[in-house]
């Protein structure tokens, strides 16, 4: 019986000491993390690219989508916004008024995967239900800056808004 009873005790300081060493902090405190840089070399060269073909335009990376898109009011609301809310942008081209002229995605092979060509289907479906353009470009066949030209809608045909211009009111 006393055997038992140290068996149990022993057990149970073991666990203990177990979830002391398990729960202990990483060097780095509460977070075991390191510091990446925000794009990729591919993400990189199409940037610059395409701040090159639109000069007077504002090109933002990595844009959550949760930032340009409201799910409507109604009884699935929340399931709705959980389909879109973790999805990211690679580009978004804007007007100096910060007005979404088009969504740029810039696909390496990680979209051949089913669980990513599953989230490349919902950011399509809800881009196009909201009314954005989403132009793909493959990085194996990285646009030059004339060939985003072409992609994109030309200059004058957006309602390009003049640096000095007052920032567009969106009703919340």
């Amino acid at each position: 019986m006393l055997r038992l009873a140290l068996l149990g005790l022993l057990g149970i300081v073991v666990l203990v000491a177990l979830s002391k060493v398990l729960r202990r902090k990483s060097p780095a405190g509460e977070w075991a993390v390191e510091p990446v840089g925000p794009l990729s070399e591919p993400e990189q060269v199409l940037y610059w690219r395409l701040r090159e073909a639109c000069p007077e335009h504002q090109v933002l990376a990595q844009v959550a989508l949760s930032q340009m898109l409201r799910a409507k009011r109604g009884a699935n609301r929340q399931a709705t916004f959980n389909r879109f809310s973790q999805l990211v942008a690679d580009f978004v081209v804007c007007t100096k008024a910060f007005e979404v002229v088009a969504v740029i995605e810039l696909d390496d092979r990680s979209h051949d995967s089913a669980a990513r060509a599953a989230a490349d289907k919902r950011k399509n479906e809800v881009l196009a239900a909201a009314g954005y353009r989403l132009i793909r470009v493959s990085v194996s066949k990285m646009p030059s800056v004339t060939e985003l030209r072409s992609l994109l809608p030309a200059a004058d045909a957006i309602a390009a808004t003049p640096s000095d211009a007052p920032p567009r009111r969106i009703r919340a």
